[in-house]
């Protein structure tokens, strides 16, 4: 229980400094589904602020703004931050950050990401090394635990 307290107080002192101008980000999460021709292919990005707000943008196309863009919000609750900093803390990755595959995939989905901590900020690989991927990707499951079910279908097309 102690952890669950520090995290929260974190979080609170994170949320202040926030409100005192603009929001700080806590996590970022993208994906998209890979080199297509521009009518199949699509990209979100999801922003997470250290007070919980959250900002989900899909495109279509290979558009960035626009009428090819959706946004949509919603509200991460506080035991969802915490999991996100526990997962980046856990990872190591701030201190070790992973390392690019040698042998990058061709084609297919990618998602990556990353989180913003106090010891500094942990980078989230598309495409890690082998001996990186679990550490990469427990803090991307993480981050997408916080993303509502409602926003799925602007993730998994």
């Amino acid at each position: 229980m102690p952890r669950l307290l520090r995290l929260a107080a974190l979080l609170l002192t994170l949320a202040p400094a926030a409100q005192a101008q603009e929001a700080t980000v806590l996590a970022e999460y993208w994906t998209n589904n890979g080199s297509l021709p521009p009518e199949y292919a699509w990209e979100t990005s999801v922003s997470i602020l250290a007070d919980g707000k959250l900002t989900l943008t899909h495109c279509t196309g290979y558009e960035t703004e626009g009428p090819a863009c959706k946004t949509r919000r919603a509200t991460v609750p506080t035991e969802a931050l915490a999991a996100i900093i526990t997962a980046a803390e856990a990872s190591g990755l701030a201190d070790k950050p992973a390392q690019e595959t040698e042998t990058p995939m061709v084609g297919g989905s990618l998602s990556g990401g990353r989180v913003l901590l106090e010891q500094g900020e942990v980078t989230l690989l598309s495409q890690p090394a082998e001996a990186d991927a679990a550490r990469v990707g427990s803090v991307l499951t993480a981050i997408r635990a916080a993303i509502p079910a409602r926003f799925n279908r602007f993730l998994e097309e």
